[in-house]
């Protein structure tokens, strides 16, 4: 396996884990769903949490660093976390099982994770967006599950800074959603090309490489980053943005893309709640059904949701301070909802009514900015 000097090996992470098993010795076999997340602790270490619906802790897992977002594979048996942007370690564990061994991978030298991953529908293969720096340009790694998560391979992103990246629903294309920053990890936070930057939505063979759509915005909103996205069962992708043009501009940050349709569809957002978005949205995912859109805006302290079944329509908004995971649950028109202050909610829309129900108070345990359903 092609490992990083950098980063961090296996023995190395399992020494960071010490004696402490994976997870508890609790019942999995009653276990409800869990939801993954990073987390930081109140010592300022990283963590790899599980969390049950009912926003309870089940595990709480040391990482070498700050985590991200995480995959989880077809048959649920494995999740894996990644490292946030520069970083180059990744976490594959078995969150059902608390005798399973974690298993480390990283990137190769002259690549770094953005935090996302997708498996392939069979389970043997992981796409990661990943970035060539030296290169500017953005890249899907492409690990072999089945061989400890070796890398064989790569294929372009066609765009710069892949971001996120999820499977289509006949799971033969991948969807990336290219940010267009040019990032170097010598300057982890610096962007480098904000006059020039161009995002996408591209739509990727996952066995070929080969760009099959490529969708872009207005050049007037060419500084509005694609980050993250979310589809649904019938193929609709839920696009939520962050602007990295002048603050006083108000652009619009959440879009879907409709199966066939020759260009991204804005959702109007009113003026208030737009403004207090501050030009950033965290997170985003679609319920059940596939028809209610809700997305974070951790800046602004608020989570907003819209209907997208007939046409698009705003239904309202959840207020909470440094809201920034958002996870749909089992049940239509029903998410969970987790923030920066260690707060988590239930939010259930029906109709044009919005009920939150708090799961858990603020607290030492920062949840980062991804909750992802395993």
């Amino acid at each position: 396996m092609v490992t990083d000097p950098m980063a961090i090996d296996r023995r190395t992470f399992l020494a960071l884990l010490g004696a402490t098993p994976l997870l508890p010795n609790i019942a999995w076999s009653a276990t409800p769903q869990l939801y993954i997340s990073a987390i930081a602790n109140k010592s300022g270490s990283y963590a790899l949490a599980g969390m049950t619906p009912a926003g309870t802790i089940v595990f709480n897992t040391p990482l070498p660093g700050r985590g991200h977002s995480a995959a989880v594979s077809p048959d649920g048996k494995t999740a894996i976390l990644f490292a946030r942007r520069p970083g180059t370690f990744a976490v594959a564990f078995n969150p059902a099982d608390p005798t399973a061994q974690p298993v480390t991978f990283t990137t190769p030298p002259g690549r770094h994770f953005y935090g996302h991953g997708v498996f392939s529908r069979d389970g043997t293969r992981l796409y990661t967006p990943e970035n060539d720096f030296e290169n500017t340009r953005g890249v899907i790694g492409i690990y072999d599950v089945t061989n400890d998560y070796a890398r064989i391979g790569e294929m372009p992103s066609h765009g710069v800074g892949p971001h996120d990246v999820h499977l289509s629903a006949d799971g033969e294309t991948l969807i990336v959603a290219n940010g267009g920053i040019a990032t170097h990890p010598d300057m982890p936070r610096l962007k480098l090309n904000l006059p020039t930057m161009s995002p996408s939505l591209a739509y990727v063979d996952r066995r070929t490489g080969t760009l099959r759509t490529e969708l872009r915005l207005p050049a007037e909103l060419h500084q509005l980053s694609i980050r993250h996205l979310a589809v649904s069962n019938a193929g609709t992708i839920a696009i939520a943005m962050q602007y990295q043009g002048t603050k006083t501009d108000q652009p619009p940050l959440v879009a879907i893309h409709r199966p066939g349709a020759a260009s991204l569809e804005m959702l109007d957002t009113p003026p208030d709640i737009l403004r207090h978005m501050n030009n950033y949205c965290g997170s985003v995912a679609l319920d059940a059904s596939g028809t209610v859109l809700a997305t974070t805006a951790p800046r602004g302290n608020l989570c907003a949701l819209w209907t997208i079944a007939d046409g698009t329509h705003f239904i309202g908004k959840v207020d909470m301070d440094d809201c920034c995971g958002i996870a749909a649950t089992n049940d239509a028109g029903s998410f969970l909802l987790t923030s920066g202050k260690g707060s988590v909610a239930a939010i259930r829309v029906k109709g044009t009514n919005i009920e939150t129900s708090p799961l858990a108070k603020a607290s030492a345990t920062a949840w980062d900015n991804h909750l992802i359903p395993a």
